[in-house]
């Protein structure tokens, strides 16, 4: 049984850098129940930047070495965009689902109230939402 908030947090970055169809559970709600967690804390920790470095930090060794993860890549863009071979419908897919699946998700914020009647925790998720993006963009600058 998972008891503490440590190691839930594992079990969440390990569900996130699964693929989708390898999930189990399937769903985000599914995981909290099982977690007994509810679903907002599942999202205020995929908006805590600390949380968001160690899923990143994960993400990459499941994938491996930038090299590493470029190579596979290209292979699978290769195969998926020739339409002579006959698995080139499932390498597009895992491309995609490579590409698009494992990563953080981006969350745009748009605030509508000025800054100084934002709590200081709103500020910190705001500056920490923004740095983890930030961060992630130069990561992937750094891999092209």
């Amino acid at each position: 049984m998972i008891r503490g908030d440590a190691e839930k947090k594992q079990v969440f970055i390990e569900w996130l850098c699964l693929p989708k169809r390898e999930r189990d559970p399937a769903t985000q709600e599914e995981l909290a129940k099982r977690l007994r967690l509810g679903t907002g804390t599942l999202t205020r920790w995929k908006n805590d930047s600390k949380f968001v470095e160690r899923w990143e930090q994960h993400y990459m060794a499941t994938i491996g070495s930038p090299e590493r993860k470029q190579n596979l890549l290209d292979t699978l863009y290769k195969t998926g965009t020739d339409n002579d071979d006959p698995r080139h419908v499932q390498a597009a897919k895992t491309y995609m689902e490579i590409v698009e699946g494992l990563k953080p998700q981006k969350l745009e914020l748009t605030v509508t109230r000025p800054a100084k009647d934002l709590s200081d925790e709103e500020l910190d998720a705001i500056a920490a939402q923004f740095a983890a993006r930030e961060r992630a963009a130069r990561e992937q600058e750094r891999a092209s």
